[in-house]
């Protein structure tokens, strides 16, 4: 199944094939020469063997029924079944020689349009006395794409008993509504009919989407013809005849019947009809979109086109009259620069360059570059001017001259890049950039991006080889940010906006948070690079499905989690608009934050109970116990010494320190501190998340970081006095 017009397999086989093409044809040749050598024609029929199965495994199927009739013809001339060998051995070569011009236009990224062989493809089916082909036998829809809603039948076999009885009756209507439509072609109520008894089949007998499809696509048929955008021609009323015998073999035999046998033929000539009636009506549009009908039918410019480019109007021509253009601009170029560079100049002498000027315009015209034409008839006058004394030669003039000449030489470059394709917009009437300078720009920078996207492959695989040295990945965001602002100096925004995803992640997850990736993540960030770089290459070819390729890149993005590309601050992580993930561990920086807050904070009570129980801090100043839950508490995670000082004991219900009978006498030398209010100090702003720390007496077994120990202070305790108790 052919999934769009992308001939680049094409281009891979291209060469052998005018190759095998080349050698069928030599051995052609001699044959003619030496008729009484059989083993010749036998090497040419091998040889057009190969190229046909090339030519279907590229799914080129024109070209491939092409050299499978040249491929009989060649077999018919080997046991003498040609009446007129001469004129079989004409046709044959013509088939040869066309061939090559025809993949030749096709691998320049131009439509495959299998009915400009048509008159060839009959002349070599003539030479066997064959019955000749008609344009819609060059027609093949896809008729294994799946049918629409629209198209929906019974949701299970009937019995063959009931389907025949009902089809037997429907049949009756279609055959009366069949007859009254071809004795009165001009009243649209008879076509009309038909499609409503074919609806009914469709909705009341049939299961099977073989059935489902041929009713379905038989009423758009009626229903064009109704509308008055398809004539009631005789071939179309000829295939209405095939449906009444299709309809008798499904009410005889079943869904079986349809299900084994289909009638393809029918189907396609049917959609043959649906596709060039034009008409606007709902179900024809969706039978057009659904079998992708517009594709398949050529406008008759790209017609015209194409059988120009197997009729000799081929790059080897082009090439060969480019060459002769070329040259002759180059020696007006050529007396221009002496011209300009002499001392003493004389007008007369460009007199001469009139007449080249004359030649090279003429070309053109002949090419059908009309406005290169003109620039050159423009820049003609202005030289006789200047040669004949009307006009001062200054440098400026001169420079005018020479820049349109240039022009000439790009637009001519452009129509061989066409092969001689008009454009879809014509003859711009404005100097506007050719294509082919557009066209060497576009490869320089597919050049340079391809060089970035390279780089950065190779910074990958040193980050997980290092193994995972982040200092490795540094410079991959600014690689393909270059690669996003040569895609947007294109205008290819969503690609643009695809290697913003990329370069986030490799920001946020690589560089910022310095976090080693899963082979998962791995994987899928490989995937996002090659689909990007393929996407590149296709561009610079222009080859087509390159959607497809940037769907890849998006499931690829989707994975990591940056596809939407995250906005907000520089901290944001996909998804969750810059909260960490419960599950990594905290930072440093987090980690110092949270005790710092912890100290400045007295005022939460402790919950009393096991050793598990914690003291929570709500940074946002509403309590989440659901969240809580996901966070480590820092008692858990302190060495085996210190985290002691931080849990509770067993047999202790309370966290509160039993100070009875501890008196403390005032002194007035010593001034107890003052404790800072916990709503004066203002919280960290990089605190966004909800801390618990395990239940403790103190901060003093609390370690952060690698922080060393601060010296305490000594205090004057001389006005300290322990008075004496008793205990009962």
């Amino acid at each position: 199944m052919k999934l769009h017009d992308d001939f680049t397999t094409l281009s891979w086989v291209k060469g052998e094939l005018d190759e095998t093409l080349k050698q069928a044809r030599q051995a052609l040749e001699a044959y003619v020469d030496e008729p009484t050598d059989a083993s010749l024609m036998r090497f040419c029929s091998t040889y057009l063997h190969q190229a046909q199965g090339t030519l279907r495994m590229v799914e080129l199927y024109g070209a491939a029924m092409l050299v499978e009739e040249m491929e009989r013809l060649a077999d018919a001339l080997l046991v003498d079944k040609v009446p007129h060998r001469d004129e079989g051995y004409s046709v044959l070569m013509r088939g040869m020689v066309q061939l090559p011009d025809y993949l030749e236009r096709v691998q320049t990224g131009h439509k495959d349009i299998p009915i400009v062989l048509l008159p060839l493809l009959n002349d070599l089916r003539a030479c066997r006395g064959e019955k000749l082909l008609t344009d819609s036998a060059l027609f093949a829809p896809d008729l294994s794409r799946p049918l629409p809603a629209a198209a929906n039948g019974l949701a299970a076999e009937l019995p063959l008993k009931e389907l025949r009885s009902l089809a037997l009756r429907l049949r009756l209507a279609f055959q009366a509504a069949l007859l009254k439509w071809f004795m009165d072609s001009t009243d649209p109520q008879h076509p009309a009919r038909l499609r409503d008894v074919l609806d009914r089949l469709r909705t009341t007998t049939a299961a099977s989407e073989e059935s489902r499809r041929l009713f379905w696509i038989a009423a758009g048929v009626a229903d064009a013809v109704s509308d008055g955008a398809l004539e009631s021609s005789a071939a179309v009323k000829l295939l209405f005849g095939g449906v009444d015998r299709e309809i008798r073999r499904f009410a005889e035999n079943g869904e079986e019947a349809l299900r084994t046998a289909p009638p393809k033929a029918l189907e396609q000539n049917l959609l043959y009809y649906v596709a060039h009636s034009g008409s606007q009506a709902p179900r024809a549009s969706e039978i057009r979109e659904t079998y992708v009908l517009g594709s398949l039918l050529p406008t008759d410019q790209e017609v015209e086109h194409a059988k120009s480019s197997i009729s000799g109007h081929n790059r080897a021509l082009l090439d060969t009259v480019s060459i002769a253009i070329k040259d002759d601009l180059m020696r007006v170029k050529e007396a221009l620069d002496i011209y300009l560079r002499a001392q003493h100049r004389d007008p007369a002498d460009l007199l001469s360059q009139v007449e080249l000027l004359d030649r090279v315009r003429d070309t053109l015209g002949m090419l059908g570059l009309g406005v290169p034409r003109r620039v050159v008839t423009e820049q003609r006058a202005t030289i006789e001017e200047i040669a004949q004394g009307h006009r001062e030669a200054d440098e400026g003039t001169l420079l005018d001259v020479a820049g349109a000449l240039l022009y000439v030489e790009a637009s001519l470059d452009d129509h061989i890049e066409r092969l001689g394709a008009v454009s879809e917009d014509g003859d711009d009437e404005s100097m506007a950039l050719p294509k082919a300078e557009v066209r060497k720009i576009l490869d320089a920078l597919m050049h340079e991006a391809a060089l970035n996207i390279q780089q950065a492959k190779h910074d990958v695989i040193a980050f997980i080889e290092s193994p995972w040295d982040h200092e490795r990945v540094e410079q991959i965001p600014r690689l393909l940010e270059e690669i996003s602002g040569a895609l947007r100096m294109l205008d290819l925004g969503a690609a643009a906006e695809l290697m913003s995803g990329i370069v986030r992640f490799v920001e946020i997850e690589l560089i910022r948070h310095r976090r080693v990736p899963t082979a998962e993540q791995m994987d899928k960030l490989a995937d996002a690079l090659a689909s990007i770089e393929y996407y590149l290459e296709a561009t610079r070819d222009q080859r087509g499905g390159r959607q497809q390729i940037l769907d890849v890149t998006r499931v690829s993005l989707e994975s990591l989690g940056y596809w939407p590309v995250p906005s907000g601050g520089d901290d944001d992580g996909p998804g969750n608009g810059g909260q960490a993930d419960a599950n990594s561990p905290l930072s440093p920086e987090d980690a110092i934050a949270a005790a710092a807050a912890l100290a400045y904070d007295d005022t939460l009570p402790l919950n009393a109970g096991s050793d598990t129980s914690t003291r929570a801090i709500d940074l946002d100043g509403a309590s989440d116990n659901s969240a809580m839950s996901d966070y480590p508490s820092w008692g858990e995670h302190l060495p085996l010494g210190q985290s002691e000082a931080l849990r509770p004991d067993s047999d202790q219900d309370s966290g509160e320190v039993n100070l009875d009978g501890l008196d403390f006498a005032e002194s007035d030398d010593v001034e107890p501190p003052t404790m800072q209010e916990p709503g004066s100090v203002d919280s960290p702003e990089e605190l966004d998340r909800v801390i618990e720390i395990a239940e403790g007496e103190d901060l003093s077994g609390l370690i952060v970081g690698e922080a060393g120990h601060d010296i305490v202070a000594e205090h004057d305790v001389d006005g300290l006095r322990l008075a004496e108790t008793t205990h009962d």
